[in-house]
């Protein structure tokens, strides 16, 4: 029960850096494929593959629902999930959008496009796991933590720090013991 309840509180804590990487990541892609395209509804200027494109129509045909006439790109922009950002560093997109457009996103990556959808992707999963309520205490949080913060210092190092030094995870991890073993107090 213990263990589970450190779960639950390390799964609460990863919340605050995925929102900030999904923030942060759908911010720099939107603006850098507005920029190349002259057009905040950049999507209605390039081809996408049909899964991205049915992601984009389901967000458009969602937002027209919710906000009507009030709909802006904006709106869409946010209503496109982790999963789309993310697929646009997939390697179909690498000679169409990454080389072009995508890359000036990320202006202080160290590596290759490649290794940063692997990362993304890894991340992407773990987002899963915990908005699933999946256990997540069997893995190496303090290296998929190191990972949201290096995926954010490749895009804004502000937004590294910004996590580094609120996130709850690090307390968390050095707690853990004590806590599964009794001498903490439990809280999630």
């Amino acid at each position: 029960m213990r263990l589970y309840t450190w779960n639950i509180a390390v799964s609460g804590a990863l919340w605050g850096g995925f929102h900030v990487l999904e923030i942060g990541l759908r911010n720099a892609l939107h603006a850098q494929m507005s920029a190349s395209t002259g057009r905040e509804d950049w999507w209605n200027s390039i081809s996408l593959h049909t899964l991205e494109r049915r992601k984009i129509d389901a967000a458009v045909r969602s937002v027209d629902r919710e906000k009507g006439a009030r709909a802006t790109p904006g709106h869409v922009v946010a209503e496109l999930t982790f999963g789309f950002w993310v697929a646009l560093l997939a390697n179909r997109y690498h000679q169409r959008l990454w080389v072009t457009t995508i890359e000036a996103a990320f202006p202080h990556l160290r590596g290759t496009r490649r290794a940063l959808h692997t990362k993304l992707e890894r991340l992407r999963m773990l987002r899963n796991r915990v908005a699933h309520h999946e256990p997540v205490f069997a893995r190496d949080i303090s290296a998929d933590h190191a990972l949201i913060l290096e995926v954010l210092d490749s895009i804004d190092p502000t937004m590294k720090r910004w996590v580094r030094e609120y996130s709850r995870v690090p307390h968390l991890l050095e707690c853990r013991d004590d806590m599964v073993d009794g001498h903490w107090p439990m809280t999630f």
